[in-house]
């Protein structure tokens, strides 16, 4: 029976159109934001040398070198102005930029931090679960009878499977990237780069089963999507941290506290190659967490909810 519903929902998943469209968007996103980090000279654009970016970060440790260095831009905004008439020496804009000397590992761990993958894992769950309820496709689903919740497993581990192939297509991406705008190509692959690879992993499919939850509960395509496209672009953190705010106030908590470390995209976008055990062993318990309570709700509903 479990292999029958596999192959049922692996169906309906090579007849969606977003199912291919998907990866092609990622890779386009990716590789544009790794052109504008790898090859864009943000200093030069500023009419800056590194020289003088090293400068003012290092006048600007201090007070006095946070009155120097406004002091100085100050003299230098006159100076220019003053002389706007010569002739000027063409900004530049493609060089070196911030990732231009950095390795695979480091590139792709900041390409999932732009939680470019929940958000269009976001859109492919709402699409393949929404489908279901749009098309009238549950009504054909009787032959599963009492097994629905198995049924939702099925579609469960592809949803997973397809948030890995996102995954890989984003190192794949950066691979790509930085063997043709960066330095070298070097992978930098070691045990803090398979740790971060594959909690990460974990923390998407957790992303995914509450997307997953939202359209199940309501129904809808927009209602999951929606709610994908809000925690993806970093709402609820926000609003998480206007409320840890005030609670440290209330109850006199340390000002380290922040409840957006407990949800599952603050946590996408904090994790880095070099976060500690204790980071790492807070994002596992997240992603179990969230991924758990999503798929109780959703199989509550789906076996207690009449077909059609």
């Amino acid at each position: 029976m479990f292999t029958k519903a596999l192959k049922s929902e692996l169906y309906r998943i090579r007849c969606l159109k977003s199912t291919f469209i998907l990866p092609l968007v990622l890779v386009g996103l990716i590789f544009l934001t790794n052109f504008m980090y790898t090859r864009i000279d943000f200093e030069g654009l500023l009419g800056m040398s590194k020289e003088d970016v090293q400068s003012v970060q290092e006048q600007g440790t201090s007070a006095e070198g946070y009155m120097d260095s406004f002091r100085a831009g100050f003299e230098a905004g006159l100076q220019t102005a003053s002389d706007i008439e010569e002739e000027q020496e063409p900004v530049k804009i493609l060089g070196e930029g911030p990732l231009y000397h950095e390795d695979v590992a480091t590139v792709f761990s900041l390409d999932v931090g732009s939680l470019y993958g929940p958000l269009l894992l976001a859109i492919f769950v709402g699409i393949f679960i929404g489908d279901v309820y749009s098309t009238g496709h549950d009504k054909n689903l009787i032959i599963f009878g009492g097994k629905r919740g198995l049924l939702f497993a099925a579609r469960t581990i592809l949803i997973s499977l397809y948030a890995l192939a996102l995954h890989i297509v984003m190192w794949i991406t950066a691979i790509v990237s930085t063997a043709l705008m960066g330095e070298s190509a070097v992978l930098g692959i070691d045990k803090s780069f398979v740790i971060f690879f594959v909690v990460t992993w974990l923390l998407t499919v957790a992303f995914g089963g509450l997307v997953s939850a939202m359209t199940n509960v309501t129904r809808s395509k927009a209602a999951g999507i929606t709610l994908g496209i809000i925690l993806s672009l970093g709402a609820l953190s926000t609003i998480m941290s206007i409320a840890s705010l005030v609670i440290q106030k209330k109850m006199g908590l340390e000002p380290t506290f922040n409840l957006g470390n407990y949800t599952v995209t603050q946590n996408i976008a904090s994790m880095t190659l070099y976060s500690d055990g204790h980071f790492v062993l807070r994002a596992l318990i997240c992603a179990v967490i969230y991924f758990s309570v999503s798929y109780l709700i959703s199989v509550l509903f789906i076996k207690k909810r009449d077909i059609g």
